[in-house]
C-alpha cells in the first residue's frame, strides 16, 4: 500500500523568541520544529510539536515557569534555538506529520508516549 503524501510549505528557521514568535507565527494549525543550534553551524531538532494555534503554543514553550517539558526548557535557556512551522489544516493530516517528524528527527525532548498514532503519511521534513 503506498503512503499518502504531504508536500509542507515550511517557514523559517526564525530565532526563537516571543517578538518572533509574534511577528512570524499564524494563529491557524499547524506543526512546528523547536531546534538548538549547534558549534558547527547546523540545527538539531530538539522538540516537534502540533497546535490549533501555532502563536499561542510557540508562546506556551516560551513561559518557562509554566512549561512542564524539562528538557526543553533547560535546552532553550542554555542554547541559542530557532523555530520553524507549517500550517496544516485537519487533525489527521498534523497527527500523520508530527508522527512523520518525530520518526525522522528522533527529538530528544519528547517523549515518544505523547506521539499521536496518526495515518502512516510521508512529508517533507526540512
Amino acid at each position: 500500500m503506498n503512503k499518502r503524501s504531504i508536500k509542507l510549505d515550511w517557514k523559517g528557521y526564525f530565532e526563537y523568541t516571543e517578538s518572533n514568535v509574534q511577528k512570524y507565527a499564524p494563529t491557524g494549525a499547524g506543526v512546528y520544529k523547536i531546534g538548538i543550534k549547534q558549534q558547527n553551524g547546523k540545527l538539531a531538532v530538539r522538540y516537534i510539536g502540533q497546535a490549533n494555534d501555532l502563536d499561542r503554543r510557540l508562546k506556551e514553550h516560551l513561559d518557562f515557569e509554566n512549561e512542564k517539558n524539562e528538557c526543553l526548557v533547560e535546552r532553550l535557556r542554555k542554547y541559542h534555538a530557532e523555530f520553524s512551522f507549517t500550517e496544516v489544516s485537519t487533525q489527521s493530516d498534523r497527527n500523520g506529520a508530527e508522527k512523520a517528524l518525530y520518526d525522522f528527527y528522533e527529538p530528544t525532548c519528547n517523549d515518544s508516549d505523547a506521539i499521536p498514532s496518526g495515518p502512516d503519511i510521508e512529508i517533507n521534513p526540512r
